[in-house]
């Protein structure tokens, strides 16, 4: 199996819990955070993507490790690597989530994950089978050109993607000194608004800065 696909499966009991302990803080202060047609669409959305990302990833890996062998730098497993690639692909997913509002073809793909009138845990979940064919996989090619392994660099996608199921709630308000760094709950919330003055706002994945 695909590690993006190991490191997600394996975080699913985390993702399941927080979603249980918000549908269940959401009846406590009767706020109507979740209901259960929106949660099912999300959950059908959410095995879709998972779906339709493996068969891409095990149909372009043979490409990924083609365009591998022209790599700029050999660049070894670390500590030290890990985290720079995990900062490089922030900052490219930084540059595709940006893109994603405000280029129409990627736009058809990401709309789906705005098409919820709810905020909670579960929204994250709502993704788009149509990313692969959309190219979302094109903005992370420079991490293998630099020297980052294909698994390194779809290791630390899952990653980033794991961080940012956190961010879709309302559960959470400030986070103090965090909100300068950290794409945040509340940063989130703002990027997920309809509001006009709040559109296309706040494209951080992981990083705010």
């Amino acid at each position: 199996m695909i590690p993006v696909e190991l490191i997600l499966l394996a975080l699913s009991p985390v993702f399941v819990g927080f979603i249980a302990w918000e549908w269940l803080s959401s009846r406590r202060l009767a706020v109507g955070r979740y209901r259960w047609q929106d949660s099912a669409a999300n959950v059908v959305l959410a095995l879709m993507h998972q779906g339709s990302d493996m068969l891409a990833l095990l149909l372009l890996m043979p490409f990924f490790i083609w365009l591998y062998q022209f790599h700029l730098f050999t660049i070894e497993l670390n500590v030290y690597s890990v985290a720079l690639a995990f900062l490089l692909q922030d900052f490219l997913y930084y540059w595709f989530h940006r893109a994603s509002h405000h280029i129409r073809w990627l736009w058809a793909s990401h709309v789906t994950h705005h098409s919820s009138r709810l905020m909670n845990f579960s929204t994250a979940f709502r993704q788009s089978l149509t990313y692969p064919i959309s190219g979302m996989w094109l903005f992370w090619t420079p991490l293998i050109l630099l020297g980052f392994t294909p698994a390194l660099v779809f290791a630390v996608v899952a990653l980033n993607l794991a961080f940012q199921f956190f961010v879709h709630t309302q559960a959470v308000k400030k986070l103090g000194v965090l909100e300068w760094v950290f794409n945040t709950p509340s940063h989130h919330r703002v990027h997920h608004a309809c509001n006009p003055k709040y559109i296309n706002k706040n494209f951080g994945g992981v990083l705010i800065i």
